[in-house]
């Protein structure tokens, strides 16, 4: 099932890439990103290939931040990891800016010390989180974006190596900033 997924999600991704160069337009966007939820916070480098009209593909590559106190499966969970991950955004607009609605999910593999009581321990997780969200890009001078979203998902621990840990709905409020990078071809 993993396997057919990647397959899938690396098909779609060249697919996508192709069928820009024939549109002859085509840029790139190149920035940070920084999420927040309420268990964590998410940096991260982000890259988007703007596809054909309206179409975007997303990758990001990052590092999760987690720090569970008040929202954990135990009394303090503390740790972090890196992964990435890869999304799709539809914008309404012919080119990529103002508003979007996509979807997204993220690979974490993470390491949490955590506390219950006099108890503590360490679990490592692999972490997938699946997420849609919606947004707005301001373009400024065509060649910088700023991108506030708002997205809404869960996470799921795949596999767990020690006690369990927290997972479940989430909600993250984030920012991405950076280049945008144009291609003309003829």
């Amino acid at each position: 099932m993993k396997k057919a997924t990647v397959l899938f999600l690396l098909i779609l991704f060249f697919h996508c890439a192709k069928s820009q160069e024939e549109l002859g337009y085509n840029t790139n966007d190149i920035g940070g990103e920084f999420q927040w939820y309420p268990s964590g916070k998410i940096t991260s480098l982000h890259l988007a290939f703007n596809a054909i009209m309206h179409h975007s593909v997303i990758v990001r590559l990052g590092y999760n931040k987690i720090d569970g106190d008040d929202n954990s499966e135990k009394d303090i969970e503390k740790g972090s990891g890196w992964g990435g991950a890869i999304g799709y955004r539809y914008y309404f607009r012919l080119l990529p800016h103002k508003f979007f609605v996509g979807a997204r999910a993220g690979l974490w593999r993470t390491k949490i010390d955590w506390a219950q009581g006099s108890e503590t321990g360490e679990t490592t997780t692999w972490t997938v989180q699946p997420t849609f969200e919606i947004g707005y890009t301001f373009i400024i001078k065509d060649w910088a974006f700023i991108t506030p979203s708002i997205s809404s998902g869960v996470d799921i621990n795949l596999k767990t190596e020690g006690e369990k840990v927290d997972q479940g709905f989430i909600t993250l409020i984030g920012v991405s900033a950076g280049f945008r990078i144009f291609n003309l071809h003829n």
